[in-house]
């Protein structure tokens, strides 16, 4: 797991399991249920989600991970993680997307852009 990249790890189906999603992911959550990630994300906190919509959920983030599940395969981790379970674990992956990026002291990860608004040379 790879909190810099997004990455969250839960257990789920057993064992314990990384969740990420990708910008292409995030795409395919909007068309497999037909709802933007907002109305999906809204209708987990109400609880007043789909199973549907939680299995797409789980199902993106384990393949945004590099997971190689068939969307079957995720149903039954869902039976056997149980519904409730299963549904606080979506939500979760799904609010790695609306936090956005935390900056941290000890991030590894190197700006890319200056936020410099003057040049140091006097010469530009």
């Amino acid at each position: 797991m790879n909190k810099y990249k997004g990455e969250i790890s839960r257990k789920f189906g057993g064992q314990d399991r990384t969740f990420r999603l990708t910008f292409d992911c995030i795409v395919q959550i909007e068309r497999r249920t037909g709802k933007s990630v907002m109305v999906v994300g809204r209708s987990i906190a109400e609880q007043s989600f789909s199973l549907h919509d939680i299995s797409v959920i789980l199902h993106e983030g384990l393949i945004g991970a590099n997971g190689k599940f068939t969307h079957q395969a995720v149903g039954d981790m869902i039976i056997q993680t149980g519904l409730t379970t299963s549904a606080v674990t979506a939500g979760e992956v799904l609010g790695t997307i609306f936090a956005g990026d935390k900056e941290e002291e000890d991030s590894p990860l190197v700006k890319v852009e200056s936020q410099e608004t003057t040049t140091p040379s006097n010469n530009t």
